[in-house]
């Protein structure tokens, strides 16, 4: 009917936004799988719109958590391999809440070792050709108030072999 072909049209429209999100496209699979679904059903648009809702407020939960367990996960790792007391971290691209539900992949590990009082500093790449480190992580780190650096991603080698990098996520 006319609600799942609006939604499915806006679910096309979203995937666009972000052509390199896996979490985005796996997110919006399960939904257009739940639409297809229930068309083959006999329920009322109503009833499409509340289980599509209840289904999408389920994903962001699950995201979230998964998200935290990796953080956790990710930082307790990493700071066993180092045994380091301040860790100087690496990421590309933007894998924060801008990227998820909320907190994070790797930028979860990041922000797991800052709430450990272990991370001395975040360094971020720009991450071209579309800048997600640029414009999105940065925008992350300086708002978390992060110890965090941009740098261009020909400065990659250069870091590593004068900073002494403890981890890439």
């Amino acid at each position: 009917g006319q609600v799942q072909s609006y939604l499915l049209h806006k679910i096309d429209y979203l995937r666009t936004s972000r052509p390199t999100a896996v979490n985005l496209f796996t997110a919006t699979d399960e939904l257009k799988d739940l639409i297809i679904k229930s068309s083959n059903e006999n329920i009322s648009k109503e009833a499409l719109i509340d289980i599509y809702i209840k289904a999408a407020e389920e994903i962001y939960h699950k995201d979230i958590i998964t998200n935290q367990s990796i953080g956790s996960y990710g930082a307790k790792q990493i700071i066993e391999t180092t045994k380091r007391d301040k860790i100087r971290i690496l990421t590309i691209c933007n894998t924060g809440s801008l990227a998820t539900a909320g907190y994070g992949t790797a930028l979860g590990v990041v922000r797991a070792l800052h709430n450990l009082d272990k991370l001395e500093q975040v360094y971020a790449l720009e991450t071209r050709p579309y800048n997600q480190g640029a414009r999105l992580t940065s925008f992350e780190i300086v708002h978390d108030n992060l110890p965090g650096t941009l740098i261009t991603d020909s400065m990659a080698s250069f870091l590593i072999a004068t900073k002494g990098i403890d981890a890439v996520v």
